[in-house]
């Protein structure tokens, strides 16, 4: 078996590794059927194919055997959901579109994101799912292409091929917002990247789930429950986004159907970090401590860098009067994301049950500081501004 078909990843990239930087040039030849945008559209997906295609070559050549396989395709398909094209020089004549574009990665950091897409299955079957719409829809704008070159461009195949431009153009919105979404937390221009997508693909399951999700983010619970069930009548199946409907009914208030949500996802897919981390969170409101212990360890089992898994751990040993170790999985929880405001808040409750009131009352200024309302309570209330 070649190199190529099946490559056994590591977890830890040669000390060479480095950040590379792949430019690739496309001219796409205008048929008549093809306007300014739909030439763009197309030319676009080709050199975004090349550049995938050589980063993935790279990658597979710095790489040392590890754990576990991951074939040429995923790799591809999981590059393309991290790594943001860019685009260096355009130029349209009216009957050819001219690109030319790169990509750069950190070869550490991009194994890194790899293994982790790898290890979530509902992460990579999304990005499978694009990279084989894609394919998809270029193949039918070649066959259309050629159809229409024999003399057969009657109004029904014209309106085909244009379908099949939007379908290619909402794949390539649906994926910036993914990258957006997932690797540089930009939400706002996420959601634009997602509303897009639907605008050209009204049925778009998963472009729906994707803004459901980001509605969660903001704590905008009954848009991101409207959401997430225009994409259940989509798609049923869709195990992310029963994990999404399912945060969102807990969020406001309906645990137990929140918790069967959730139930449906794990049936679909068990090893999606957030399908646990939702049900731990729900038991913890619940009062039902050790299935919430049992969730947050599954889901550090599934995802050992998910900052909110040890979150949760922590705010149930804390809740549990297990001080020591409580503190010991939040201060882990703010290791992977020293960004969260909760973290600092819950740790700080923590220290201040425990009567180390100095180090509670920091940890409440950086919650404060980073937006948590509980925490500028707390201050107030003690008069410091």
């Amino acid at each position: 078996m070649s190199v190529f078909a099946s490559l056994l990843l590591l977890y830890a990239i040669p000390a060479s590794a480095k950040t590379v930087t792949h430019t690739k040039e496309y001219t796409y030849q205008a048929s008549e059927a093809d306007s300014k945008l739909s030439s763009r559209t197309i030319a676009l997906e080709q050199v975004k194919r090349l550049l995938l295609e050589e980063m993935g070559t790279y990658v597979i050549s710095v790489t040392e055997v590890k754990d576990f396989e991951v074939n040429k395709d995923k790799i591809i398909s999981f590059t393309a959901g991290i790594v943001s094209t860019i685009i260096l020089e355009e130029k349209w004549d009216g009957l050819t579109y001219y690109l030319k574009a790169k990509i750069s990665a950190d070869t550490d950091e991009l194994a890194k994101a790899i293994e982790r897409v790898h290890r979530d299955q509902d992460k990579s079957t999304q990005l499978e799912a694009m990279r084989k719409r894609t394919e998809e829809a270029l193949k039918e704008i070649e066959d259309l292409k050629k159809e229409m070159g024999k003399g057969k461009g009657d109004k029904a195949t014209q309106e085909k091929y244009a379908q099949a431009v939007d379908v290619l153009t909402a794949m390539d919105w649906y994926r910036k917002g993914y990258v957006l979404r997932f690797n540089e937390y930009n939400l706002k221009e996420a959601m634009n990247a997602f509303n897009k997508a639907i605008e050209l693909d009204p049925n778009f399951a998963t472009a729906y789930a994707g803004r459901a999700a980001i509605y969660c983010e903001w704590e905008m619970y009954e848009k991101a429950l409207k959401e997430s069930e225009q994409a259940v009548k989509l798609d049923p199946n869709l195990s992310f986004n029963l994990t999404v409907r399912g945060r969102s009914k807990i969020a406001l208030g309906k645990v137990e159907e929140g918790i069967e949500d959730l139930n449906r996802a794990m049936v679909l897919n068990q090893k999606n970090v957030f399908t646990y981390t939702n049900r731990s969170y729900a038991y913890i409101l619940m009062g039902r401590y050790d299935e919430a212990l049992a969730d947050a360890n599954k889901a550090i089992e599934v995802d050992p860098n998910e900052s909110f898994a040890y979150f949760l751990k922590g705010r149930v040993l804390v809740t549990l009067n297990e001080f020591e170790d409580g503190i010991k999985y939040l201060d882990k929880a703010i290791e992977y994301n020293p960004k969260v405001a909760r973290f600092y808040y819950f740790r700080g409750k923590a220290f201040l049950e425990k009567n180390e009131a100095e180090r509670g009352l920091e940890d409440m200024k950086k919650a404060a500081a980073l937006g948590h309302k509980g925490a500028r309570g707390y201050l107030n209330s003690k008069g410091i501004q």
